[in-house]
């Protein structure tokens, strides 16, 4: 062999090491690849919404605790529950089931939120809508912020199946044609999202049924392993839009009759359908780590497999079950012992759940190393959601992971006897067991099984216990010491609901930190159009700042508002001398590196011209030259300045161009880089030396609020004494120049009233004085060498950017001589795009001028304008207020630079709180099944098929309305009742007469309102009779939903008239339009006005949009609005309603209400959606009516109409309702508005801090510092917790009392309202009142009635509860509850109607115990209960007994109507005798009716203890004896005669009224315990009967004024009947006067308990009229002082019953006219009310008769009628307003400074407390009040 060469054996080597580098290279790609098919995936993130579930944490409380989700079918989406159910499982059509899983919310979808037009998204399937949102909180669960990931390779897996949504008939949903195709195709309910999001990874619907999202999860683990996508969203969504599966399942006999899973137990019966969605984000377990994303659980392993050809196509087959099993079990690396538990399918069926077992105990069962392996199962929970189903197994696995919990499976019974338990180690989970690490990590197996055939399984494992949450640095080094958490939504109510949120979590987990929670409101979340930032030092200022910005109320902490612009442009501003105060910015020295670093450099700068440090003048250090001086002010400020810009950079914000106002443009200059900060010191230092040096002394400057032109005209006088120096603003202009001139110029601008002030310099700026320093600054300015910077330069000397290589010392002279136009500055740097302007400043003194100049260039909504620092203000606390500024204009800032090296670590945060809105389509009325049916198809939106009778001409149509499906009936509403109008009875006949043949109405008559508040509407018919002499008869019929028991109801006749085919021609309306001649009539308040008569018409009915009047001719303009469909009607119902309407112009709201009765000449013509129409009234045949279009063609023509008178009492009995005069309380939800901020002052909580000590102290402290606060916050009788019921009342009572008298007694606090606070009080749905608050609440509500507007009532249940009391002072709401958060108040609400079958009545075989049973109601109740009950033994007690007037009458007569009757005398309060008493019954007492009580009426001023123990003791001491002493006896009744002066809070009564409000709470209370106690609240009774036979005429008169008629005998005894069959504690049996409510409604008088029964309309809260100075401004001045007596005259007589104030003699003193107490407040009232002025108390007293009211009234307001509404002289009045406002508010509203600067008469040149004075001086004095006061 030939020896190799040298140079060959080199070769050989090389050739062998690459080859050995290659095969190494080979191998650690192949190892790569074989580790990433097998690396582990971790979830990261996860979101859900199943039954009773709407996150993984409220599921995995829901499984944990062992709760059943499975509710009754939805009602909300359009199913025919009436028709869906049959427990016949053959009856087709039906289930025979009534129970399922639903999600909550299912039909409702925020669709703005992803931009998608609620067209689209009623188009929409569900299950897209659904997973949308879905996505976005699986995202933000896994602190990814959604955006972030457009464009990027994320995929998207979602099991998915067919929706009963999208399939709807041809023709029936027209409104979404276009939309079909992708609203409800199932392939895009995955690419929807990847659309939405733009991503750009795989997108895959996956249908194999139950499996589907199992099956989802194992592709998308593919896909990730092989590199396809580097994140994926993973899961699947079932939305059961209709009810095919449960009537599929049905046919097969496979659903639970329950609708319950019971999961492998004996008693599986069928599987139990459910809605669900859920959404898990996977990762590659290394891309998490490096991502530092928290790792939930990971999935190992997962296999896919078919059953192939098994014994069925839905058969489960259980040896392909088995091999899945073991292909995940080799997918992971694992073997069958390594699991713990498996999360079965589990779907309840008596076939499938023994096949699954069987599987299970062949594989895991076998070899178990730790335990048998544990089997449950989520659908016993929640139910069978489908494609759905197996995502929520895993989310439900991977919390019992995270909780170290398994939970446990419910319904089982026993284990199913069709499974060998035996034969392998499967235990049930039929109880929790906790599931800690056992020395190997904890593993589960989740299985899916589709009815497909495709099988799932899937492991996972928990996550490696190295994976920890992401910090910012490992050891905190420099915590901020304040923190910005950030939020955001799309709207304000997202943003206050999303607050919200946050608040709760907070609350809940008290272990994160404020830091934390910032850091990840930074980097998890995004933001959003709609943002705040809450600036917070702990968690308890983090948490006032959530709770003022979730109720909308102002905070100096919080700042809120819509981007303007995203990535807005921010350009720096620079202002010039004045925003200097000593200790500007030394806190941030400490807090900030960058800003000490920054001022270090700029005082070395400085240091080569001064003799003074920069940081020295800074703190303020002994010895350091005083800021005084401006060649020490400006090098000071330019160094603050040129610091902040750093600081400002140092977190991002850069500027795209650099503005200064004079000397502000040496930082300008060097922030742009044209200057070095050397050549910048020299500029401020030895310019600002050479003005002290020279020019100090020899002049001056002025600001002048007005335009520049005007100004330059006050100062040509002058010949150049005076020069224009700066243009800030619109209206605000700086001159200088000579000081003499400068006095001659104030004096002039005073004369001419503009109020120029000097401003607080010696020299003059930008004047020709400047010249004297112009050789001076060319050579102590000459090294400056300027260079072009890398920032725009906006010269406010020159006017335009300019190369800041061209700023030299002559530029820095020309700076300082001329003109500033800092104002046409900031218009051109707006036109060239600015979209932020950022003060650098230690104190925004130009931030009003740049403002202002915004505005008016007419950018205010694109351009933001804020500061960095100021006064007194100058830490890191307020640089994060300002960041958050920038930040919530659209600047994009670096928040993350706030964490750095603070050890921060992100930490989960509540998901998106959407808005959601409904979007479902409905079933509608289209005939698709009609001719299936055998019916011809109708094309109407309601009559939806028609059929011949027989072989009859007779027809009948059919359909259906709803408010669903028609939902313009919903916007035609009369007395609270969804009325269809009478138009659509009349289109129904006509309708049905056009398909005949027979297309006019000859005649119709009326016969029963149609009532549409069922949601599922009710069944019409036609009905068409034969031809009868050219006439065919026509009748509109509805018949209701099936009752329970599917018992039919009756139908119901609504009209019924004649259909004829011809009729004379009509008469054509005049073409010329208007007529000639018409008189225009104001149509503005028709709908108002109509709304006080009891019509409530939504848009659709508001159909007149002008009105004219020719003669007798009424003629009106009607149209639909434009997106209203009239398709298929005669001629739409809205628009021939609008037609009647003109007959209602001018018509009293007062007046007898009337509906149309009978038509008759209707004839049909075009069908449009505007018209013309023509009214004239006649005597005989009621109205004629004629519509026409716009060329004159016929529309609808009416020969007559005649219309009748309706009560209010009629429709509720049609509307099957209960009775008229019977209520209950209903507390609804009150949406809380803005509010200023109000001083507060609160006692009675045992807290530290102002009004701790009483009241008292209170006082005492307005009258040290003169200001009183705005409201007391006075928590009542908080201590009040011993004692029996009864005592505590009393007490509470008392303290309530003691609290309101020494408040109103109080002379420093006559304008301070009173907050009284209670505690459970009241009772909200599922509560109990506090019998004892009820009392005191009770008291008070008398207290409101006397003095209206003073006293609010707030019942809290939680004394700790953050409550927004300046938003409740400000809701124009007496009665308030708190809730959890909640705010709710009181309506009064009729009741429901009772059956029959249902009212009880009182065992007459018993006996029945009448308390006050010898006087009053007690004689009335005596006999009806004797007669009408047919009670045999009557026992009644009352103080006299048998010596009681009338007794022994009163015996004899009830003994002939077949009674035992004994009266006894007895204390009903003392127990020893009631207890003697009852002893001595023969007969058993079987009900009590306690009507027992006394008086001692009384304005709340004259109200003693004693008169309030002897009201309470025989009300709530005797009935509380009464219940203890009966309480073991089995009772049918135990009613307790309460007033209605617990509800409304009747003046005069606050004794009556706490007793009556304990009474009811214990009727509350017992019914909640089992006694059937009943508390009537009764009005008051007519002929004399009960309290009111002790009322004058005077009382009866106020009563009746109030809108509470007296109460009939007869009527109220069969309220008290029909009482008996509710099931409610408290009912309030009273007559209301509607009319006099709506008339008190237009006045704006309505007690807020009662706007529930009448229309409030919105401009009602203005007195009618207008106020008594508005009312006055026009009458001339010799006829007011009558006009005001008139109007005292009503007012008096009205108090006092008499029919009109002629009879009121003016001079007559009201105590000879027969007021009391009670009379005087009612007048008071009433004329505050008119007049909208604050009346006192003693308005009576101290004016005593009618003239002396008058004379006083026209006192008060004339100084505002002779100038037009305010008082000639203000200045008295605001000093006093200006002392009243705290010193905090005026801080918080920016507005302290300004008036401290105005004080001491000193402002910056660039005249910016000027620009606030200006704006200040052009306000009038109510402006500037509301300024102060926080309300601009």
């Amino acid at each position: 062999m030939t020896a190799l060469t040298t140079d060959q054996q080199d070769k050989l080597v090389r050739y062998l090491k690459q080859t050995a580098a290659e095969l190494n290279a080979a191998q650690t790609r192949l190892r790569e690849i074989d580790e990433r098919v097998t690396e582990p995936l971790a979830v990261v993130g996860m979101s859900c919404r199943y039954a009773g579930a709407n996150s993984p944490d409220e599921l995995w409380d829901l499984v944990a605790e062992g709760r059943d989700a499975i509710s009754g079918l939805p009602t909300d989406r359009g199913w025919d529950l009436e028709r869906l159910y049959d427990p016949d499982p053959d009856r087709l059509g039906t289930t025979y089931t009534r129970a399922g899983g639903f999600v909550a919310g299912a039909t409702t979808f925020d669709a703005d939120f992803f931009g998608i037009s609620p067209r689209e998204a009623l188009s929409m399937d569900p299950q897209q809508r659904l997973l949308l949102e879905l996505a976005w909180e699986a995202l933000e669960d896994a602190g990814i912020t959604p955006t972030s990931l457009r464009g990027s390779d994320t995929g998207v897996y979602c099991g998915v199946g067919p929706s009963d949504y999208a399939p709807i008939p041809a023709g029936g949903a027209p409104q979404i044609e276009g939309l079909r195709l992708t609203g409800g195709t199932t392939s895009v309910v995955s690419g929807r999202i990847s659309y939405t999001f733009g991503l750009e990874g795989p997108s895959v619907s996956v249908d194999t049924a139950c499996s589907a999202s199992l099956v989802a999860l194992h592709m998308a683990a593919q896909s990730l392993r092989t590199g396809e996508c580097s994140l994926a969203l993973v899961g699947g969504v079932t939305v059961l839009a209709g009810p095919t599966l449960f009537i599929d399942f049905s046919r097969q006999r496979g659903l639970s009759a329950d609708g319950r899973c019971k999961s492998y137990a004996a008693a599986a019966d069928g599987t139990g359908f459910s809605d669900g969605a859920g959404l898990i984000v996977l990762e590659r377990l290394s891309d998490a780590r490096r991502n530092g994303h928290r790792v939930l659980a990971v999935v190992r392993g997962s296999a896919v497999n078919q059953d192939g050809a098994s014994n069925g196509l839905t058969a489960p087959n259980g040896p392909s079950q088995e091999r899945v099993i073991r292909q995940a079990l080799a997918n992971a690396g694992l073997t069958a012992a390594d699991v713990d538990v498996v999360e079965g399918h589990g779907t309840g069926t008596k076939l499938g759940d023994p096949i699954e077992v069987q599987a299970l105990l062949a594989t895991y069962g076998q070899e178990r190393k730790h335990g048998p392996l544990w089997l449950g199962s989520v659908k016993s929970n929640i139910g069978h959601s489908s494609t759905a189903a197996g995502v929520a197994s895993v989310i439900k696995m991977v919390q019992a992971l995270r909780n170290e919990t398994l939970p446990a499976t419910l319904h089982v019974d026993a284990p199913s006897p069709h499974v060998d338990w035996e034969s392998g180690e499967v235990r049930l989970l039929t109880e929790a067991r906790p599931w800690k690490t056992n020395g190997h990590p904890r593993r589960a197996g989740v299985s899916s099984f589709g009815v497909s055939g495709t099988n799932s399984h899937v492991i996972l494992e928990e996550a490696p216990f190295d994976v920890l949450p992401e910090t910012v640095g490992t050891t905190p080094v420099a915590v901020p010491p304040a923190v910005p958490v950030l939020l955001s939504g799309r709207g304000a109510a997202a943003l206050r609901a999303q607050a919200e949120r946050l608040r709760a979590s907070v609350l809940a987990r008290p272990e994160l930190t404020v830091v934390d929670l910032g850091f990840s409101s930074v980097t998890t979340r995004d933001q959003l159009d709609q943002r705040a930032v809450v600036v917070a030092s702990d968690r308890e200022s983090l948490l006032a700042g959530l709770s003022t910005l979730s109720a909308a109320e102002p905070s100096d902490t919080v700042v809120e508002g819509q981007v303007l612009a995203t990535g807005a442009r921010p350009v720096f501003v620079f202002p010039g001398q004045g925003a200097q105060w000593q200790g500007m910015a030394v806190e941030l020295l400490a807090s900030s590196d960058v800003f000490a670093r920054e001022i270090a450099a700029c005082g070395d700068a400085l240091g080569e011209f001064v003799d003074w440090r920069l940081e020295d003048v800074l703190r303020g250090v002994e010895g350091a030259p005083s800021l005084e001086r401006v060649d020490v002010v400006q090098p000071a400020l330019f160094g603050v300045m040129v610091g902040l810009a750093a600081l400002w950079r140092s977190y991002g914000v850069e500027p795209v161009a650099v503005v200064g106002h004079s000397q502000g443009e040496i930082a300008a200059a060097v922030v742009a880089g044209g200057l070095s900060l050397a050549d910048g010191a020299r500029v401020a230092a030895l310019r600002s030396r050479a003005i002290a040096e020279r020019l100090a002394g020899l002049g001056g400057m002025v600001s002048v609020p007005a335009p520049v032109g005007t100004v330059e005209e006050l100062i040509a006088q002058y010949d150049g004494r005076v020069s224009v120096a700066a243009v800030n603003g619109p209206a605000a202009v700086v001159v200088s120049g000579e000081p003499g001139a400068l006095d001659e110029l104030i004096a002039a601008c005073e004369r001419d009233g503009v109020r120029a002030r000097k401003i607080a310099v010696d020299y003059a700026s930008h004047s020709a004085q400047v010249e004297i320093i112009q050789a001076e600054l060319a050579q102590v300015l000459g090294p400056v060498t300027p260079k072009s910077g890398s920032i725009p330069f906006y010269s406010t000397a020159v006017g335009a950017f300019v190369d800041t290589a061209t700023l030299d010392a002559g530029y820095w002279y020309r700076n300082l001589r001329g003109r500033v136009g800092f104002e046409p500055a900031i218009r051109a740097l707006i036109d060239d795009g600015a979209e932020c302007f950022v003060e650098v400043s230690p104190h925004p003194v130009l931030t009003m001028a740049v403002e202002g100049t915004v505005a008016d260039h007419g950018a205010a909504s694109q351009v933001g304008v804020v500061g960095s620092l100021r006064r007194d203000e100058g830490g890191f606390e307020r640089f994060a207020l300002s960041l958050a500024e920038a930040h919530v204009t659209g600047v994009a800032v670096d928040w993350s630079v706030v964490y750095a090296g603070s050890g921060a670590r992100a930490v989960p945060l509540p998901t998106y709180a959407f808005q959601r809105e409904r979007f479902w389509l409905v079933p509608g009325t289209g005939g698709g099944d009609a001719e299936a049916a055998g019916l011809h198809k109708v094309d109407h939106p309601i009559l939806a098929a028609a059929v011949r009778i027989g072989d009859r001409d007779e027809w009948v149509y059919t359909g259906r309305i709803s408010p669903e499906t028609q939902p313009w009936t919903g916007d035609h509403v009369v007395f609270g009742i969804p009325i269809a109008p009478g138009t659509a009875l009349v289109e129904l006949a006509l309708s049905a007469g056009a398909g005949v043949g027979f297309g006019i109405l000859d005649e119709l008559v009326l016969e029963a309102p149609l009532v549409l508040d069922d949601e599922l509407g009710c069944r019409v018919q036609v009905t068409v009779g034969v031809p009868q002499d050219g006439r065919r008869e026509v009748a509109v019929y509805s018949t209701p939903n099936a009752g329970p028991d599917d018992e039919q109801p009756e139908a119901i006749c609504h009209a019924r008239g004649w259909l004829v085919a011809e009729s004379a021609a009509v008469a054509r309306m005049p073409v010329q339009w208007p007529p000639a001649g018409a008189e225009p009539i104001a149509v503005d308040g028709l709908y108002a006005r109509m709304e006080l008569a009891g019509l409530d018409y939504g848009p659709l009915f508001k159909g007149i949009r002008a009105a004219w009047r020719v003669g007798a001719e009424l003629y009106t303009e009607v149209a639909l609005p434009d997106d209203a469909d009239d398709d298929g009607f005669v001629l739409h119902p809205a628009l021939f309603d609008a037609a009647l309407q003109g007959a209602l112009i001018g018509k009293d709201p007062n007046a007898p209400f009337e509906m149309p009765f009978t038509w008759s000449g209707v004839r049909p013509g075009r069908r449009v959606k505007s018209a013309r129409v023509r009214i004239v009234s006649s005597a005989d045949t009621g109205l004629h009516v004629d519509m026409a279009d716009d060329a004159g063609a016929p529309v609808m023509s009416i020969s007559g109409l005649v219309y009748r008178t309706v009560d209010p009492a009629q429709l509720e009995r049609v509307r099957g309702g209960g009775p008229d005069s019977l209520y209950g309380v209903e507390w609804v939800p009150v949406q809380l508005g803005q509010a200023e901020p109000a001083r507060l002052a609160r006692i009675g909580w045992d807290v530290e801090g102002l009004g701790a000590e009483g009241l008292d102290a209170l006082e005492q402290a307005v009258a040290e510092d003169g200001a009183a606060p705005a409201a007391i916050v006075a928590r009542i009788a908080a201590n009040v917790t011993a004692g029996t019921p009864a005592a505590m009342a009393l007490e509470a009572a008392e303290q309530m009392l003691a609290t309101i008298q020494r408040w109103l007694a109080a002379e420093r606090l006559t304008e301070t309202r009173l907050v009284a606070v209670t505690r459970g009080a009241v009772a909200l749905e599922g509560e109990t009142p506090d019998i004892a608050q009820a009392a005191a609440w009770g008291l008070a509500r008398s207290v409101q009635s006397e003095h209206p507007g003073r006293i609010v009532l707030v019942d809290l249940d939680d004394d700790s509860a953050e409550v927004p009391w300046n938003a409740l002072l400000a809701a124009d709401e007496p009665q308030l509850a708190v809730r959890a958060g909640q705010v709710s108040a009181p309506r009064l609400a009729r009741v429901p109607a009772v059956a029959a079958d249902a009212m009880r009545s009182i065992d007459p075989d018993g006996t029945v115990l009448v308390t006050g049973g010898t006087g009053g109601l007690g004689v009335v109740f005596a006999r009806h209960l004797a007669s009408r009950h047919g009670v045999r033994n009557l026992v009644l007690v009352s103080r006299r007994g048998p010596a009681a007037e009338g007794a022994s009458e009163l015996a004899a007569e009830l003994t002939g109507l077949g009674a035992n009757v004994r009266i006894e005398a007895c204390d009903i309060a003392d127990r020893d005798q009631v207890a003697a008493l009852l002893d001595s019954l023969d007969v058993p007492l079987t009900a009590v009716v306690h009507t027992a009580g006394v008086l001692a009426d009384g304005v709340i001023e004259s109200v003693t203890p004693d008169q309030l123990a002897r009201v309470m003791r025989p009300k709530v001491d005797a009935a509380w004896q009464l219940h203890e002493l009966t309480a073991d006896l089995d009772l049918s009744a135990f009613v307790l005669f309460s007033s209605g002066a617990s509800l409304f809070g009747n003046q005069g009564q606050s004794c009556y009224a706490a007793a009556n409000g304990g009474l009811d709470a214990m009727a509350q209370r017992l019914r909640a315990a089992g006694v059937p106690a009943t508390s009537l609240a009764w009005g008051v009774w007519a002929d004399g009967v009960g309290m009111a036979g002790r009322l004058d005429n005077t009382n009866v008169a106020r009563i009746e004024s109030a809108g509470v008629a007296l109460l009939a005998v007869d009527r109220g005894l069969d309220l008290f009947d029909y009482s008996l069959g509710l099931d409610d504690a408290l009912l309030a049996p009273v007559q209301l006067d509607m009319p006099a409510l709506r008339a008190q409604a237009r006045a704006g008088s309505l007690p807020a308990l009662l706007r529930g029964l009448v229309k409030v309309p919105a401009q009602a809260a203005e007195p009618a009229g207008g106020s008594l100075a508005q009312r006055l401004a026009g009458v001339p001045e010799d006829e007011r002082e009558s006009v005001v007596l008139e109007l005292v005259q009503a007012q008096v007589a009205a108090v006092l019953g008499h029919e009109s104030g002629a009879a009121i003699d003016p001079d007559r003193a009201f105590k000879d006219m027969g007021f009391d107490s009670l009379a005087s407040v009612g007048l008071r009232n009433r004329l505050g009310k008119i007049t909208a002025l604050r009346l006192p108390a003693t308005l009576v007293f101290d004016h005593p008769t009618t003239a002396a009211v008058a004379a006083y009234l026209l006192e008060s307001v004339e100084p505002e009628v002779t100038t037009g509404g305010a008082a000639e002289d203000d200045t008295a009045r605001i000093r006093a307003v200006l002392a009243s406002i705290p010193i905090e508010r005026l801080r918080r509203a920016q507005l302290l400074d300004a008036l401290l600067d105005l004080a001491r008469g000193d402002a910056p040149e660039e005249q910016t407390e000027d620009d606030d004075e200006g704006a200040i001086d052009d306000l009038d004095a109510e402006a500037l009040i509301r300024m102060a006061r926080g309300d601009l």
